[in-house]
């Protein structure tokens, strides 16, 4: 038995043992800004379609629901994410969906959907629908468009042929629409297949007021067979040139283009490149889904789609249609998916189009008599067409998916600004998937089959779905409105000028004020100084050769030495941007620089400075405080463990020491 000094001894060891193991991390994690973010993204692959840039190994740091900062530095937050081996990209945005019900909105979460947008369809009271939903929590964003089908029931009935020829009926209909619009309503939305009976007056009346408020049409064409389809998409194209108006084709792989997909595309590209601002979208599949009751099913149908009764199938079972039972079903105005009705050498000629985006088309309903794609749309492009067949790279999938349906709504709605991007200052709207497991999994037989390999999807900076699922309780969706209700707060642009010796001023038009400090993009700001630049798309910036900087890391490397930036390098607005109080710092050696107001002066030097340059006396930078700081961890780790060695060979001789000979 030890004596009570050598009970009093052995306490004391193990005290200062376990207080030199315990105090070790925490030293550690004070060095940093620790927990300065509610959300931290750690590692992974960051797609910003904005920019164009992938972001191997980087940090995204989430306040509220903004992206606050995209780093190389290792940053704390109060919830942490591990992405290593994740993508990073923006939330996909569904453009033409439908109402949120409870059970679809949760498949498009799986599915990796952050905003969901009733254009094909939506409400002809605005008011009404995004109060109903509010108060009924939404998992995504939601919106929804001015939905002409039933803005013109009150005034022409219900008959889908019926016309609207009087002039004063046709000026009711523009007012109501016009009254939508301006109580929140996106755009306004046609199914001209559907609903025959809208013609040219009708059409072109409300075009007119579309182009005055600036607002996207939407578009299911009046024509989906071969022979017609691009009678359908000639007859808006027209429209768009007469009126202005923006022109959007929804899933034109299944109305318009059908069968002459190369011809659609072609007109689209003409009409674009003639200055018509037109834009189309499509659902990755090669069937088309609707209701037996519709118009599409009017005699005929076999030779329009080139399909027969067997080839149709009732969704969310395994029933296939016969001749026999077709009348039943149609009478019951049942869902079928049409197999063999989309070639899919058409869908790869969308897929690899620079310009279309995707759509579903579709949500689940709570009956679950729906087409696949409102369960899967966006998996199966990354997992069959994006891994599998390799049709197009990541970054224009993701550009189809998030960058383009925001681009496309920024007209209408403020809030698009801030969608679809990875960027400082957008939305913490973002979507995390293995790339190595995405894959859809509904059917026509199980059209709720939820996709795989999405891992974690933040929706207005809240984590909506984690790998263990939807989370419980959560609701964070937020409408999204048109301007004339949206009230959101935009940084404007300021001019700055940039003048180079004696030569007239350049002005830069996208100069930025953040946070005290005035921002500029870099390659337009070089340009206007005559200096190279590479801007990587990997995040790494050289200048004039012999100067590195890099996106979201404030070390730059001038030539043989470091200096410290002021402010790290953003991704902001589409652009790469640098402080303007650095390019003293980095080219200085190159031009003599003034600053007045909204001016910098450059003045190049006849010959290279022979002083050294001015490197910062601040601390070093954050990643090498991160390397000296594992390098004095090491030390401290050795040091430790020497003196508790020596405490404990010391403590061992003094403990026998003193009882020696008390032991028999």
């Amino acid at each position: 038995m030890f004596s009570k000094l050598g009970k009093i001894f052995i306490l004391f060891f193990i005290t200062v043992l376990l207080l030199n193991l315990y105090t070790m991390p925490i030293l550690a994690d004070n060095t940093d800004d620790n927990a300065s973010y509610d959300i931290v993204i750690k590692g992974g692959t960051i797609y910003n379609p904005s920019t164009e840039h992938e972001l191997l190994d980087y940090n995204i740091g989430i306040v509220d629901s903004k992206i606050e900062r995209i780093t190389k530095e290792d940053i704390q937050g109060k919830q942490e994410i591990d992405a290593r081996g994740l993508v990073v990209s923006p939330g996909f945005i569904d453009l033409i969906s439908y109402d949120p019900n409870y059970v679809g909105i949760r498949l498009k979460v799986l599915d990796g959907v952050t905003s969901n947008l009733a254009m094909h369809g939506g409400t002809e009271d605005a008011p009404s629908w995004y109060s109903v939903w509010g108060n009924n929590g939404v998992l995504t964003n939601y919106g929804a468009s001015s939905f002409v089908t039933r803005l013109r029931w009150p005034i022409v009935g219900y008959g889908v042929d019926a016309e609207m020829t009087d002039s004063e009926d046709i000026e009711k209909l523009v007012q109501a629409t016009r009254e939508n619009i301006e109580n929140g309503a996106l755009g306004i939305s046609f199914s001209l297949e559907y609903v025959p009976g809208i013609k040219y007056d009708e059409l072109f009346a409300l075009l007119e007021l579309a182009e005055e408020y600036n607002m996207p049409t939407f578009y299911h064409l009046r024509y989906s067979d071969e022979e017609r389809g691009l009678e359908g998409i000639k007859e808006v194209i027209e429209l768009g040139k007469e009126t202005g108006a923006i022109i959007h084709i929804m899933h034109i792989n299944s109305t318009g283009g059908t069968f002459v997909m190369d011809e659609a595309l072609d007109m689209v590209k003409q009409a674009r490149d003639d200055g018509l601002d037109i834009s189309s979208c499509f659902y990755p599949y090669d069937y088309w889904a609707t209701y037996l009751g519709s118009t599409r099913f009017r005699a005929g149908w076999q030779e329009r789609f080139k399909i027969d009764y067997e080839d149709l199938q009732i969704g969310g079972t395994d029933i296939r249609v016969t001749k026999d039972t077709f009348d039943h079903y149609r009478n019951k105005n049942s869902l079928v998916a049409a197999h063999g009705s989309l070639p899919e050498s058409e869908l790869i000629m969308l897929l690899k189009d620079p310009y279309t985006m995707i759509g579903s088309d579709t949500i689940i309903e709570p009956h679950y008599n729906n087409h696949p794609r409102g369960a899967g749309a966006y998996s199966r492009l990354f997992g069959r067409y994006v891994r599998e067949q390799e049709v197009l790279s990541m970054m224009d999938a993701i550009k189809k998916v998030s960058y383009f349906p925001a681009k496309r709504m920024e007209s209408a709605a403020p809030s698009m600004k801030f969608k679809g991007r990875i960027e400082v200052g957008a939305d913490a709207d973002i979507t995390i998937f293995n790339p190595d497991t995405i894959i859809d999994k509904a059917t026509v037989a199980d059209t709720a089959a939820p996709s795989e390999g999405v891992e974690y999807v933040i929706i207005n900076g809240i984590i909506t779905k984690n790998q263990d699922g939807i989370v419980p309780d959560v609701a964070p969706g937020k409408p999204i409105m048109s301007y004339f209700v949206d009230d959101i707060e935009y940084n404007m642009p300021i001019e700055y000028s940039i003048k180079l010796n004696d030569e007239e001023k350049t002005v830069i038009h996208n100069a930025y004020e953040i946070n005290g400090k005035i921002y500029l993009p870099i390659d337009a700001t070089m340009d206007a100084i005559n200096v190279s630049v590479d801007n990587s798309k990997a995040g790494l910036i050289t200048i004039k050769d012999d100067i590195i900087i890099e996106i979201g890391h404030n070390a730059a490397h001038i030539g043989d030495e470091n200096a410290l930036l002021t402010e790290e390098p953003i991704l902001y607005r589409g652009d790469s941007y640098i402080v303007a109080d650095d390019l003293e710092l980095i080219l200085g050696k190159h031009f003599a620089i003034e600053q007045l107001d909204e001016l910098l002066i450059f003045k190049e030097k006849k010959s290279e400075r022979t002083s050294p340059i001015k490197i910062s006396t601040k601390p070093a930078p954050p990643r090498a405080v991160e390397d000296a700081k594992v390098e004095n961890s090491t030390w401290i780790l050795a040091l430790n463990t020497i003196a508790i060695l020596i405490l404990l060979y010391a403590g061992i001789s003094f403990i026998t020491k003193h009882n020696k000979g008390r032991f028999h």
